[in-house]
């Protein structure tokens, strides 16, 4: 039963991980040419909004929907290539938009890189409404931008580049977490199992711990990958997972050792 609790947040997380892919794959294509300039504007502001508010969220896990998402308009530079009047506005809405959104899955998605307890359906809920909104603002496609180029603080340091390997470095710190928890569930029913005498239960938890351990060092390894194109917002992310590795490991390795 244990095994079983600890899978399924695991499961939901490949879910969200995949459903977030496809978000970035749809990103920097072009939008129709029938598409007005606010709308327009609102396609290329609703996914940097949505990084913004993700990477945030993550950091602060006490950020909420009560959080004035007009602020972000003065913390994200408007892009000097957005000439028009209505497609400036438009990006503005798009921003708020995503931020508002991107908030509420980064505070999930830093208690699931974090802690035992995190909302995989919230997540999911978030994720659905801002496809839904690139939906109903772009239709198909959404129009370009120069990721190397399009910053996303006032300090002009982070790039939508760089946010969008951050937050894959935030999944992989989840996704390791995600395995350490499974190990330490799998520890304990292997303490259970020890104390009844049956070793080849006991034999049996370990060997699937260690599986869960070397997944997760196999995240962390991962997450490290995007430190560099990461920059600053993904180093919390890459501790996040080392530690998750960590415990992991530890949880694998305390298996059948005598009390």
């Amino acid at each position: 039963m244990r095994r079983t609790r600890a899978t399924a947040p695991l499961s939901a997380f490949a879910v969200l991980f995949a459903l977030f892919t496809s978000m970035e794959v749809a990103t920097p294509a072009r939008a129709d040419q029938d598409t007005s300039q606010r709308e327009r504007g609102a396609c290329e502001g609703a996914y940097l909004g949505w990084l913004r508010g993700m990477v945030d969220g993550y950091h602060d896990l006490s950020a909420g929907p009560e959080e004035n998402p007009t602020t972000i308009r003065q913390r994200v530079p408007t892009p000097e290539g957005l000439t028009s009047a209505d497609e400036r506005l438009g990006y503005g809405d798009g921003l708020e938009a995503g931020f508002k959104l991107g908030v509420a899955y980064g505070v999930e998605l830093g208690k699931a890189a974090r802690m035992t307890d995190s909302n995989a359906e919230k997540m999911t809920q978030k994720g659905t409404e801002f496809l839904a909104y690139i939906e109903e603002h772009c239709g198909h496609l959404t129009a370009a931008l120069d990721w190397n180029k399009t910053f996303v603080n006032e300090a002009r340091t982070s790039t939508v580049t760089s946010l969008n390997e951050a937050q894959l470095t935030m999944h992989l710190a989840a996704n390791a977490n995600q395995m350490a928890i499974q190990a330490e569930n799998l520890a304990r029913d292997a303490k259970e199992a020890q104390a009844k005498g049956d070793q080849g239960l006991v034999m049996a938890f370990r060997a699937a711990a260690q599986t869960s351990a070397q997944t997760a060092a196999n995240f962390s390894q991962m997450a490290k990958s995007h430190a560099a194109t990461g920059r600053e917002e993904a180093v919390q992310a890459i501790i996040d997972a080392q530690a998750a590795a960590d415990r992991a490991r530890k949880a694998a390795d305390s298996i059948g050792r005598q009390p």
